[in-house]
């Protein structure tokens, strides 16, 4: 386990998609010709935090080795943000409206949802086994 930063990259020539990097150190947030770093957060476990988000966005992977995907940014910003690893948000950047960062709120509360859901109905199902087992050990079933 060890520390680090994951940020979300954006690029003036691949308009809709977002690159999910990962660094031991501060990413610069200085653009260079059409790329721009939009997110970092910093991460205890950096290898689990880049798996969560790739496990998360894999429907929308375009490049594995560039770690890209085709998803807007609020989309992606909210998969990080929703993800339950111990993180904290170091930069946002400044040019986000309003309105995309209350998208970005809005689907991360969704996707919270969704997990809590998606945790209860294993828990269930890892009880009614429990049950059927004590059941089936006691002779009743």
């Amino acid at each position: 386990m060890k520390p680090g930063y994951l940020f979300l990259e954006t690029h003036a020539e691949h308009p809709g998609m977002v690159r999910c990097l990962t660094q031991d150190q501060m990413p610069s947030t200085d653009g260079t010709a059409g790329t721009g770093v939009r997110y970092i957060a910093r991460f205890k476990d950096i290898e689990a935090a880049q798996m969560h988000v790739h496990n998360s966005l894999r429907r929308s992977l375009v490049d594995i080795d560039e770690h890209l995907y085709r998803v807007d940014l609020a989309q992606a910003l909210a998969v990080v943000e929703a993800d339950e690893l111990a993180h904290e948000q170091v930069w946002i950047d400044e040019s986000l409206s309003g309105e995309e960062r209350s998208r970005v709120e809005s689907l991360s509360d969704g996707y919270r949802s969704k997990r809590r859901t998606q945790d209860l109905i294993w828990r269930s199902v890892g009880a009614v086994a429990l049950v059927l087992l004590l059941l089936g050990l006691l002779g009743v079933y």
